[in-house]
């Protein structure tokens, strides 16, 4: 019967370089993913219609760390979906989708430059 045998040298070299570049890629992508989700966060702020303020100073951004890498832009505020779409008697003034379509170029930007050092 054939036999197969594989063996690989410097594997270890190879294994420890790869964390490292892993490591620095998931820090960069980290950095992308919470300052874009900051600016959102402001954007939101920005676009929040204001009567007495609450719904603009109840607008946080949320981030869990690694593995996760997470990010929310949310709305404490319990009438913000009533304000973003509206309701059967009143049109919405939506904040949150135009915080999003600002910063997504930006975002994409950023994310396509990460997966670009990536693959240096």
């Amino acid at each position: 019967m054939p036999r197969f045998d594989l063996k690989l040298e410097g594997d270890l070299a190879l294994m420890v370089a790869l964390e490292k570049s892993n490591r620095e890629i998931r820090s960069a992508a980290w950095k992308a993913l919470k300052n874009n989700t900051e600016n959102g966060m402001k954007q939101a702020k920005k676009y929040a219609p204001v009567d007495t303020g609450f719904l603009k100073n109840n607008i946080v951004a949320i981030t869990s760390d690694w593995p996760n890498m997470t990010t929310k832009i949310h709305s404490q505020s319990a009438y913000s979906g009533f304000q973003e779409f509206g309701t059967r008697y009143q049109s919405g003034t939506p904040f949150m989708r135009p915080a999003l379509m600002f910063i997504y170029p930006q975002f994409r930007k950023d994310m396509l430059d990460v997966m670009k050092g990536a693959l240096k």
